[in-house]
């Protein structure tokens, strides 16, 4: 009885071992596919949501230079807000982190209209992808943090 073919069902264990269907295996590995992006597009899908709602929440204003995902290769970058009631304001802040370490500097400030900054990027910034963010402090005391949102994925390239 060792000589005999092992038997599962109607399939029967040949020499090669148990037989492979290969439509049945493409089949399978769609399935999984199409299982797997309606698991994982809802959280992307949550994570891309909030932060555009994040951008939009803050009023006050929003930075309008560098573009999101700009690359800059430059030793200076010249930050530009615009601000919906600029008679209101006192100072502007601007604020940058590195996603490696992921924590917030003040890389400079100013006091006058039209409230840009030409900011001088040091060495820890260079060669690294980064985010801006401005706060914005109003005469009668309330600070508008992040108007707009933050400015992400931008690229600094040393020279």
């Amino acid at each position: 009885m060792a000589d005999d073919a092992e038997k599962r069902g109607p399939i029967e264990k040949g020499e090669k071992g148990w037989p492979i269907n290969p439509i049945g295996v493409v089949a399978l590995l769609i399935f999984a596919v199409i299982i797997v992006f309606f698991i994982a597009r809802p959280i992307f899908q949550q994570k891309v949501e909030n932060n555009i709602s994040q951008q939009t929440a803050s009023k006050g204003g929003s930075i309008t230079s560098p573009q999101a995902g700009q690359i800059v290769k430059s030793v200076n970058l010249s930050l530009q807000i615009s601000i919906d009631e600029p008679q209101k304001v006192q100072k502007v802040q601007y604020w940058a982190k590195t996603y490696a370490d992921g924590n917030w500097q003040m890389i400079g400030e100013t006091n006058s209209a039209p409230y840009n900054l030409d900011w001088q990027i040091p060495d820890n910034f260079k060669d690294k992808a980064i985010a801006l963010t401005a706060h914005i402090y109003q005469q009668d005391g309330n600070i508008i943090k992040d108007p707009g949102g933050w400015r992400e994925g931008i690229i600094i390239i040393s020279q």
